[in-house]
């Protein structure tokens, strides 16, 4: 970032500083009150023909340090980064910040390497991508429309969508290089202001268009431009501005990224955008003038920021592309942001798999979860395996033990048994015909009355328990050996309820 230091409006910068002189430099920037400025020293902001401008010719020497640098009140901060100060006019009027990806290079001992702000917010996360996207704004525009900056996106509501996409050049201080294939002009009359293409440089650090001097003499002749020597500048008086503003005149500019042919964005500037305003220390009296410039050579060759009201620049640094499209002027329109994520960016798939080409490769979410999955798979697996173990052990201990006998065989008929001795009190069950065995508390048996029953029976038990015929004679039982397997142990079944079931 290139800041104006407080020497700015000095007497030392300007034998006569205007008295709004901080306000129109973007006020000043005092190093003392910074409690993380680090000097570094002085340095030539433009050594050996590579930095800041250095094709359009400027060359200054800057106090460089170290500082803690926030975006707005709300804004992320970011320390450590790399802070110039400047104090003359030459190259730049108003502070610039940097939006290349590229490092800052100290040429002294103890050289090193110092990233960008637009690097150090992907590196911490902060943004997805080094890109950005810009339009300079328009006050000629609707009510005053103003500049916008997006880290790593792009707002679709300001510009008119086209197919062309331009690649960035090899050298680094002039990457975003398009050909300009035509110029042409409209007004009062009609004219072509540029036919062979040029390759040009897309900068917003300054003001201008700077042209072929062949070029500037058509534009001379289509707007009645006059180059000041003083100044060195097309200064237009309040008569013939008007005269332009009323003929409607406007400059439709032709771009690709071919020299001729091929897919072309056309961006127009009416003459509003070109009526701007010099003060001092440009000039001793205000005045309107014509941003243009005439090119040394073919590496000065430059789209200013005047070409930026209307056009919108979005720039990836990743992928090595650009795009120019032209500004939508649309009153109310609301901001329709567009992510542009990184090169290395793999969407995932509602399943968790890449969607990209290369479907081998996971997102760590998808890893992190196949990881549990397996781990819960096998956790069940080994509960079930448990579970047959510790099932077939119970059986084989369970053949290895007498079977232990049936609650109900203990307390049911037993058919094959001799009768129990009466007289024997240690025996555990009464007899299975005693109506006290069955009918306890149910039914008056020994004298042949039914709780559930006016009518009398004789007695069908004798004293020994044993079955009557109902003359008082003994029926002799007849036992069967009943065919069975190994009964397996059972829980005890619940006491017989009470029964109006009437046994002989």
């Amino acid at each position: 970032m290139v800041v104006l230091s407080d020497y700015g409006c000095s007497t030392s910068v300007f034998a006569n500083a205007p008295s709004d002189c901080a306000v129109s430099r973007g006020t000043l920037f005092n190093a003392n009150q910074s409690a993380s400025w680090h000097e570094l020293g002085l340095f030539t902001i433009n050594q050996n023909g590579a930095g800041l401008e250095a094709n359009l010719g400027y060359d200054q020497r800057a106090d460089f340090a170290l500082d803690t640098l926030s975006i707005g009140l709300t804004g992320p901060t970011l320390k450590n980064q790399t802070v110039a100060g400047i104090a003359t006019p030459e190259p730049f009027y108003l502070g610039v910040f940097g939006l290349n990806p590229q490092p800052v290079n100290f040429t002294s001992l103890g050289n090193f390497s110092s990233p960008s702000f637009l690097t150090t917010l992907k590196d911490e996360g902060t943004i997805p991508s080094l890109s950005w996207s810009y339009t300079a704004g328009a006050k000629y525009r609707l009510k005053q429309v103003y500049g916008q900056l997006i880290f790593s996106g792009y707002d679709t509501s300001r510009f008119v969508e086209n197919s062309v996409s331009f690649t960035m050049a090899e050298d680094i201080t002039r990457d975003l290089v398009i050909y300009l294939q035509s110029i042409s002009y409209s007004g009062s009359t009609s004219a072509t202001l540029l036919s062979d293409p040029i390759l040009i440089f897309i900068d917003s650090t300054d003001p201008n268009l700077w042209l072929p001097g062949s070029v500037c003499t058509e534009f001379e002749k289509a707007f009645g431009l006059t180059l000041d020597s003083e100044s060195d500048l097309y200064l237009v008086n309040d008569t013939h501005n008007t005269d332009l503003l009323n003929s409607n005149a406007q400059v439709s500019f032709r771009l690709s990224d071919v020299a001729s042919g091929g897919d072309a964005v056309t961006i127009t500037l009416p003459y509003n955008a070109f009526a701007l305003t010099a003060k001092a220390p440009l000039v001793n009296d205000s005045s309107y003038y014509f941003p243009l410039k005439r090119a040394a050579n073919s590496t000065q060759y430059t789209l200013g920021r005047v070409f930026l009201q209307e056009a919108y620049l979005s720039v990836d640094y990743e992928r090595g592309t650009f795009n120019v499209s032209a500004c939508a002027w649309h009153e109310n329109a609301e901001q329709d942001i567009t992510t542009i994520t990184s090169k290395d960016y793999k969407p995932t798939s509602s399943s968790g798999t890449s969607s990209s080409d290369d479907s081998s490769s996971l997102s760590h979410g998808a890893v992190a979860g196949i990881a549990i999955a397996a781990l819960v798979g096998v956790g069940i697996l080994a509960a079930v395996l448990i579970f047959f173990i510790r099932r077939q052990c119970q059986k084989t201990a369970y053949r290895a033990t007498s079977p232990e006998p049936d609650v109900s065989v203990l307390s049911g008929p037993v058919h094959n048994a001799p009768p129990p001795d009466p007289s024997d009190q240690s025996a555990p069950y009464p007899p299975f015909w005693s109506a006290d065995a069955i009918f306890s508390g149910v039914s008056e048996s020994n004298n042949g009355h039914s709780s559930g029953s006016g009518q009398t029976h004789e007695q069908s038990v004798d004293e020994r328990g044993m079955e009557l015929d109902g003359h008082g004679t003994q029926v002799n039982p007849v036992y069967h050996e009943l065919p069975g397997s190994e009964v397996e142990k059972m829980r005890p079944e619940p006491e017989l309820g009470r029964s109006n079931t009437r046994y002989v």
